[in-house]
């Protein structure tokens, strides 16, 4: 009876001892994270610029001739962004000038993520590289006629991005 009570002590041991470490077994799962960044393009660190007077005939933002260029930073995260600068608008009237017959230029060069030309309004441009681009606006305007009358003058480029 001994050696039945000793047999049936070492099955149950046995099996103790085998669901246990079954029990213990390692178990491990994956935490996915995900997310959705859509494109974007934002201007930031606007600076305005001034024009000066060319020969008495032309209002330019050269520095030769007085002007300061206008500067925007561009910064984009994705790839093929276009870039897109306005013809220079008029806000305002100043007697004698005629903005509608004037001839008007502007110029955008980028420099950084992207050398980024611009020299004809209207036309987008390929911004090709996610980054910073640091944009140099410059304009001209010239009356189809004449000198530049006297007054205040008020003009804007403007410029767009397209993601």
């Amino acid at each position: 009876m001994i050696r039945k009570t000793l047999i049936a002590s070492t099955l149950v041991l046995c099996g103790t001892v085998g669901f246990t470490s079954s029990a213990q077994a390692q178990e491990s799962t994956d935490v996915n994270f995900t997310a959705n960044v859509p494109a974007s393009c934002t201007f930031s660190d606007v600076v305005d610029g001034t024009l000066g007077l060319l020969a008495g005939t032309t209002l330019t933002s050269a520095v030769a001739d007085g002007g300061t260029a206008g500067t925007a930073k561009l910064t984009c995260n994705n790839v093929l962004a276009t870039l897109e600068a306005d013809a220079p608008a008029q806000q305002g009237t100043v007697d004698g000038y005629d903005h509608s017959t004037a001839l008007t230029t502007v110029a955008v060069t980028g420099t950084g993520a992207n050398a980024v030309v611009i020299g004809t309004p209207d036309t987008p441009t390929a911004v090709p590289l996610p980054g910073e681009t640091d944009l140099i606006v410059d304009m001209t305007t010239t009356p189809a006629t004449g000198f530049i009358p006297s007054g205040d003058y008020d003009f804007y480029v403007r410029l767009t991005v397209a993601p």
